[in-house]
């Protein structure tokens, strides 16, 4: 189970970089606050899963329970982390690479 939660976290980290990282590359850097939204609702979601998980897990000895609580502790590091790193490799990306997107005509 504590692998699922692992998993899960590190899922969810992905998404808040790539979704972010994706809205900053084609709208601009200004949309990358759009990604707090995405990263919010992640660290609310993982915080409900923490309080399910650890009413679960009642009978178990204090060793395990906290260790449950540092592994989401870890999963919001995570997610945050993986916030931060979307405006530094868009400032990577923006700096070194020139992405070019050309539409096709209309018409």
């Amino acid at each position: 189970m504590i692998e699922f939660v692992i998993l899960l976290g590190l899922i969810g980290g992905w998404l808040v970089m790539t979704s972010t990282l994706f809205l900053m590359l084609a709208f601009g850097k200004m949309w990358g606050l759009l990604g707090v939204i995405f990263l919010v609702g992640f660290i609310v979601i993982n915080q409900r899963w923490k309080v399910r998980y650890m009413r679960a897990i009642m009978d178990a000895t204090p060793r395990a329970k906290e260790l449950a609580r540092h592994i989401f502790e870890m999963n919001e590091l995570i997610l945050l982390s993986s916030y931060i790193m979307s405006p530094i490799l868009y400032t990577v990306i923006q700096k070194y690479i020139e992405i070019v997107v050309k539409f096709p005509a209309v018409g």
